[in-house]
């Protein structure tokens, strides 16, 4: 059997286009011609003979299945099948599943990153517990508070007093035992439940931002950001369970 033109794709996407082990991006380019060359090789974890590499580890029923290939440069495909005992089933998978983790964590950030440079905007997570919301809080120097997606105005007005309570926690919040900060979170907790039966979703991150003040060198402080969303405002604004948000330009910070 062959692999598949589908899970080669799969392979290569999800491996960054990198060796898994030394990180070596696999195409390069030939300057003399202006043409690319691949450097990378498909390489099977558990060799579909009992005499190859890691071929005694057990028997499978497509040896070209993505869970059996890790995305290798040359040099490096050649060390794991040489010795096999150094690399073993479990070191490879291992290997794999960390690289492609990598592979992820780091396009993610690079793209939070492009967003947030280019157009200011944000890429918030949904909040759906207290432990989050004390993350978001916790030695905040300012607030962006945000429902003006919420056309209803019972719902309007009580996410209004939401933000309002949370913002009154926030600056007693040093001062609380750990037990009466935790029963304050619970109650908010169960209060973006309430709002989420009605259809209304919170968000939210911890920001550091610089800014300066009059008479006040620029510095970086932490923004408490947590907004109140209609999911029908705007659908396509949520994505994995993400909302993008932009900030105003003109937004100032207040405590």
């Amino acid at each position: 059997m062959t692999i598949k033109v589908k899970t080669r794709k799969i392979l290569w996407s999800k491996s960054g286009n990198r060796c898994a082990i030394c990180k070596k991006h696999l195409i390069q380019k030939f300057e003399i011609n202006n043409s690319n060359f691949i450097l990378g090789e498909e390489c099977h974890i558990i060799s579909s003979k009992e005499k190859g590499p890691r071929g005694n580890v057990k028997k499978m029923a497509d040896y070209d299945d993505n869970s059996n290939l890790i995305l290798l440069c040359a040099n490096d495909h050649k060390l794991i099948d040489d010795f096999p005992e150094t690399f073993t089933y479990e070191i490879i998978v291992n290997l794999k599943n960390n690289h492609e983790k990598w592979v992820e964590n780091a396009l993610e950030k690079d793209l939070q990153d492009y967003i947030r440079s280019v157009n200011n905007c944000e890429v918030l997570d949904e909040i759906k517990n207290h432990v989050q919301l004390d993350i978001i809080i916790k030695n905040a120097h300012f607030y962006f508070f945000d429902s003006s997606s919420i056309i209803d105005t019972t719902l309007s007005i009580e996410a209004s007093e939401f933000f309002d309570n949370l913002r009154d926690l926030s600056d007693i919040y040093s001062d609380l035992e750990i037990a009466d900060k935790t029963r304050y979170l619970i109650e908010h907790e169960k209060q973006i439940i309430k709002f989420n039966e009605s259809g209304i979703r919170f968000f939210g991150k911890s920001l550091i931002r610089e800014y300066k003040f009059a008479n006040v060198p620029k510095d970086k402080y932490k923004l408490a950001m947590i907004i109140a969303f209609n999911p029908e405002a705007n659908p396509e604004s949520i994505q994995s369970g993400k909302l993008t948000v932009k900030i105003p330009d003109d937004f100032t910070p207040s405590i």
